[in-house]
């Protein structure tokens, strides 16, 4: 199977702007239980507001659909989500439909033969294939085949406290140095700069990630992913010191190491915190914050300014219909659904989850927070996929893991001297 590289440039992809959840209570699924019920397993927690957004869709299609089923979706913890995935491959009882990120997350399961070709679906329905943004479907293709639909899109950014800003006489930055500066005055007069999650450490390594980008642009991805560049780069070894330097001046919340996700989320939103470096998918959960009114976005100013607006970004929240499902039509019909515009809409106004396909946004119907995240998106010049996606459990998640070991003290050359080392022995697998 031919092994993709993918950077979103300029993209047809963001369209009008661009991990990870939904939420509820989880319980066993089996491949494809009964013709006559479709089963969903997706990812997240029960503190995700678009959950309801999910559940309602899926309540509509099973109250009217020509196959007459019912669609019962089960959600789970990120890194749970993960796990029970993993053993239900292996088990070969893999719900109907699940979801998947992109690239080589999902590339296995493929090679395995877990899921189904969805290819003649969307080319028998050219209006629905055509619906998405350029470059989405390429991000869940192999061998020129097409595994999963993307219903979202999404790209980190900076969420920052607006009435804290003021309350400082802070500016959004624009360049490094700002930014670098205000986590300073805002240190200083006895404020956290930044919430950070480490115990999950795709979350610390997605902003090592971005300031690496904000030094050498895509050049440094393409590099990497086409294997004429080292993991153990200048770059790389530089930007794991930069946030480090960070951690050693206190910019992040107290014993960030062990904070959970939501830990650091309620850090933020209780206004302990002046700034949290995320997804956007965060958006809904924000709005209905305490502080939901009083929050902003900006994208991380570049080390380099001639790199600003290449973002780690990608597609989010897609869904493989399993080789094993009874009702193949019946789930594909399904996602259709999902991906019509007037669910699109719903999940993006109430929820500020942005479609993966083309759609016509209506401004008036955006929160302000909403209308900033598509901005931000609209701005971008490049996007990247977090290298777990792009390299899946091997070197992705070693770089995940090499980001907090540099974090917890490991001299950062050294800790990516080791990834090097873990990339060429695992070279030929």
């Amino acid at each position: 199977m031919k092994k993709k590289v993918v950077s979103m440039l300029l993209t047809g992809v963001m369209v009008c702007g661009l991990v990870t959840g939904c939420g509820g209570s989880s319980s066993n699924s089996s491949g494809g239980a009964s013709e006559d019920t479709i089963t969903v397993m997706c990812v997240g927690t029960e503190a995700d507001e678009y959950v309801a957004g999910y559940e309602k869709i899926a309540e509509d299609f099973s109250a009217d659909n020509e196959y007459g089923v019912t669609v019962k979706i089960d959600f789970y913890e990120n890194e749970q989500y993960k796990t029970k995935l993993t053993t239900l491959m292996a088990s070969n009882a893999v719900p109907d439909i699940f979801f998947t990120w992109e690239l080589s997350y999902l590339e296995p399961f493929v090679a395995g033969g877990k899921t189904a070709d969805l290819t003649p679906y969307l080319d028998e329905d050219a209006e629905w294939k055509n619906s998405f943004a350029d470059g989405t479907l390429d991000l869940v293709s192999y061998d020129d085949k097409t595994y999963a639909i993307p219903t979202q899109k999404s790209l980190c950014v900076m969420f920052y406290n607006k009435t804290i800003f003021e309350d400082n006489n802070l500016e959004i930055p624009t360049t490094y140095d700002e930014f670098l500066a205000a986590c300073d005055t805002l240190k200083s007069n006895g404020i956290t700069p930044m919430a950070l999650c480490g115990s999950d450490a795709w979350i610390p390594a997605q902003f090592v990630q971005q300031i690496a980008a904000g030094m050498a642009g895509d050049d440094l991805f393409q590099s990497i992913c086409d294997g004429s560049e080292k993991w153990n780069n200048e770059t790389n070894v530089k930007a794991a010191e930069e946030v480090k330097k960070m951690a050693d001046k206190e910019y992040f919340n107290n014993g960030y190491i062990g904070t959970s996700p939501e830990e650091a989320r309620e850090i933020f939103t209780s206004g302990k915190a002046a700034m949290w470096f995320m997804g956007a998918w965060e958006v809904g959960n924000l709005m209905v914050s305490d502080i939901g009114d009083s929050i902003g976005v900006f994208s991380m100013p570049a080390f380099d300014p001639q790199y600003n607006n290449v973002s780690v970004g990608s597609i989010d929240t897609s869904f493989a219909v399993s080789e094993n499902c009874k009702n193949k039509d019946a789930a594909v019909a399904f996602l259709k659904y999902w991906t019509q515009a007037e669910n699109e809409g719903a999940l993006l106004y109430n929820y500020g989850r942005i479609p993966a396909n083309n759609f016509e946004i209506d401004d008036s119907q955006l929160s302000e927070l909403q209308a900033a995240v598509i901005e931000a998106s609209n701005a971008q010049v490049g996007l990247q996929p977090w290298w777990d996606r792009q390299f899946g459990a091997g070197e992705g998640v070693e770089y995940n893991n090499t980001c907090v070991a540099v974090l917890g003290g490991e001299d950062a050359q050294d800790a990516f001297d080791e990834l090097q080392q873990f990339a060429d022995d695992n070279a030929n697998r």
